[in-house]
């Protein structure tokens, strides 16, 4: 499946093994591209089973999720598993829920500190280094209440999840972050009817380093937080596209004239890349991502409400994300790079290679081949398209 639609892989359709679904925005566009993959099955002497497809679908059920015109959400007969699932009763069967509950980790604000009691109990009873199966450890000796309080809340999170809306490229992103010595939080959210909905949430427990409070002050760990969310968990929303942050970090607003250290200097040079907009908003007001980094849960994200005062802490510096380089400068390296070189010689002919010719790439350069469509030649320097209207 990813040789026959690898180049129309996430534009207009999604693969997993030998499923196939197709979307699009409108009856027309859809039968275009129904055509398109029929055409490409009979090419290739393959058959669907008709009891198998389903078409014209307003929502789908795909890995556990369920995908609709609103947004994803999770597979609801997934949660009525979870909801009668009982108390783990050995390691095995610990690691398996937490393992069950990680894949819908994205719909459940502050996970990484609701699950770190349970998490700590398997790093207690896992022996270090042990590769192959599980072995089978009671836990019930070490079960204590916060085990209990972390297992009922993975199961209420997991039976309530919000449905998640679909990004739009075309409108700008809000992105709450906050920081805490219990670990990070971060909201990523667009107007959507008028309301404030939740595109993805995300979490993490501090690194150990990171605990250390003698080295990391509050603005630094709000820095650490903001950088992690921007540049890591959320880079694919926020290449190329306006986003507003609301932290309620004072100190941060102060950082581009702030006297930073060679960390947060560099930390800062990344955050450059970006199209962001920094707002302050006192801790009362930015629940959400509080929620995610600190103790109290919040299980449902509302409409934000309007700011009684709010101050703007910065805007995007001047980028230069390859300073000194010319377009003749781009086009030596990559011409001399060992991925693009073997590559730009069936791009400068304007022809895909065939099988055969594939198979002498490397797998970055095979990768490149499914993403033909998206790239574009300017001043002959080679680029991915990110975003296009098209």
């Amino acid at each position: 499946m990813e040789r026959l639609f690898g180049d129309c892989r996430f534009q207009s359709v999604l693969l997993y093994l030998d499923d196939v679904i197709v979307f699009s925005s409108s009856i027309e566009q859809h039968l275009q591209r129904l055509d398109q993959v029929f055409s490409r099955l009979d090419a290739q002497g393959l058959k669907v089973k008709l009891s198998k497809c389903q078409f014209f679908q307003k929502q789908v059920k795909y890995l556990g999720h369920v995908v609709s015109a609103e947004g994803v959400s999770t597979d609801p007969e997934k949660a009525a598993v979870v909801r009668d699932r009982r108390r783990p009763a050995n390691l095995a069967d610990l690691r398996s829920f937490l393992g069950f509950a990680s894949y819908y980790r994205r719909f459940i604000a502050g996970f990484a500190k609701i699950a770190s009691p349970l998490n700590r109990l398997v790093a207690r009873l896992l022996p270090p280094g042990r590769k192959g199966k599980t072995p089978k450890k009671p836990v019930d000796e070490f079960w204590d209440t916060e085990c209990e309080q972390s297992f009922q809340e993975l199961k209420t999170a997991l039976t309530t999840t919000p449905v998640l809306a679909y990004a739009d490229f075309q409108k700008p992103f809000v992105l709450e972050v906050d920081a805490s010595h219990a670990g990070l939080g971060a909201v990523l959210s667009q107007e959507h009817g008028g309301k404030l909905r939740p595109v993805a949430f995300a979490s993490r427990s501090l690194k150990p380093a990171e605990k250390n409070m003698n080295n990391y002050s509050s603005m630094k760990l709000e820095l650490v937080a903001l950088k992690w969310a921007v540049t890591e968990k959320f880079c694919e929303y926020l290449v190329g596209n306006a986003c507003t942050v609301f932290t309620d970090n004072n100190p941060l607003s102060h950082l581009a004239t702030a006297k930073l250290g060679a960390t947060e200097q560099r930390w800062a040079s990344e955050l450059a890349a970006f199209d962001l907009t920094i707002k302050y908003r006192p801790g009362s007001q930015n629940a959400n991502a509080d929620a995610l980094s600190r103790q109290h849960p919040v299980l449902e994200l509302s409409e934000t409400e309007p700011l009684g005062s709010e101050r703007v802490l910065g805007v995007q510096a001047e980028i230069s994300t390859l300073p000194g380089l010319s377009p003749s400068d781009l086009y030596t390296l990559q011409h001399k790079d060992p991925v693009l070189g073997p590559f730009l010689k069936y791009w400068e002919r304007g022809k895909i290679p065939d099988a055969r010719q594939r198979h002498e790439l490397s797998k970055p350069a095979r990768e490149l081949i499914r993403q033909w469509k998206r790239l574009r030649e300017h001043e002959s320097v080679l680029y991915r398209c990110i975003y296009s209207s098209d």
